[in-house]
């Protein structure tokens, strides 16, 4: 007897120390309540600073918007918020840093809506997919518009839907690089509008634009956030726009829905993921801080001055979206035999 009773009060020792090891408040006869080590996990992050890996170069859309996110996410969460660009292979190489970093909500990525949706579909060598991510939150959405040069014929919609079935494959629309989303949406317009359009690739959105304004060639499906400063020195012109409803940068413009082609939508999206396996009290924490950002005026009205526009929603909700632009863009990409340049 003397021996069971020193084993039980050894165990009850090695217990409690545990418990308090772990941070616990233990009591003789009682265990720590479940979750309690999760919630640990959240109200210690972040621990250190957080690194926002952006898969394109500095300066672009992609950066202002992940910049000004990085900037509200520091006041909200107390901590650096370290903006790394990590460019190059149509977004690859960021996303595959970000997919295989600690899972501790430390290395967050900030997606365009491309590098889930498009990327799969047009390389098989990929080194990361979907699964591989625990989606966030969405950030914001670039709208799209149709320009063509200033001396096109065409002066409306119709006109150039018109123009260009009168003259199949003679119309030479720009696009920003070979199987990149702006050819996508190149595509999606004339498949639309029932034309042949010629998709002339650039290597990036400045040498299209430049062309366009050259009249070297006569459209281009352009991002409002590069389109409105041409437009409105009337360097180019524009005929509608790709989102659903009308843009307030470009209010004089119509939707392709309002012009009798509601299937003529689609923007560029950008959203935070984390690697999978973050832990849920961690993304809760940091999803509840985007959300609180991109509803706020403050967000709206900065992303608005780029021509952009601010998006809020759940993590089920951008895997959703995910999913469903995934299915739609690997549609068309068939369709049209697409390929990676």
């Amino acid at each position: 007897m003397p021996i069971r009773v020193q084993s039980l009060a050894c165990a009850a020792l090695l217990a409690l120390g545990a418990a308090l090891a772990s941070g616990a408040t233990a009591q003789p006869g009682t265990t720590a309540p479940p979750g309690t080590a999760s919630s640990d996990k959240a109200s210690h992050w972040p621990s250190k600073p957080v690194t926002l890996v952006i898969p394109y170069p500095p300066g672009g859309t992609s950066d202002i918007v992940g910049r000004q996110l990085a900037d509200r996410l520091r006041e909200e969460l107390g901590q650096t918020i370290v903006v790394e660009n990590k460019a190059g292979a149509a977004t690859a190489i960021g996303a595959t840093a970000v997919a295989h970093a600690a899972k501790d909500g430390h290395t967050l990525l900030l997606s365009a809506g491309s590098t889930f949706t498009v990327a799969p579909h047009l390389n098989d060598k990929l080194q990361y997919n979907l699964n591989d991510f625990a989606p966030v939150a969405p950030v914001s959405a670039t709208p799209f518009v149709l320009v063509v040069r200033k001396d096109f014929p065409a002066r409306d919609l119709r006109e150039f839907a018109a123009y260009a079935q009168a003259n199949p494959g003679k119309v030479n629309n720009a696009t920003n690089g070979q199987g990149g989303l702006g050819h996508l949406l190149g595509e999606l317009v004339a498949t639309g509008l029932g034309v042949q359009l010629t998709q002339v690739h650039y290597r990036g959105a400045v040498p299209a634009a430049l062309d366009l304004i050259s009249g070297i060639v006569d459209s281009n499906i352009q991002a409002l956030t590069n389109a409105v400063p041409a437009v409105n020195a009337g360097q180019y012109r524009a005929l509608a726009v790709l989102s659903a409803e009308r843009q307030p940068l470009l209010p004089q413009v119509p939707t392709f829905k309002e012009l009798g082609y509601p299937q003529i939508v689609g923007d560029a999206w950008y959203a935070v993921f984390a690697p999978a396996g973050t832990p849920k009290p961690v993304l809760d924490k940091l999803g509840a801080a985007i959300r609180k950002i991109t509803g706020s005026a403050r967000f709206g009205a900065a992303m608005r001055k780029i021509g952009n526009q601010a998006q809020t929603g759940t993590p089920e909700q951008l895997r959703e979206l995910t999913l469903q632009q995934s299915r739609r863009w690997g549609d068309l990409i068939r369709q049209h035999g697409i390929e990676a340049e």
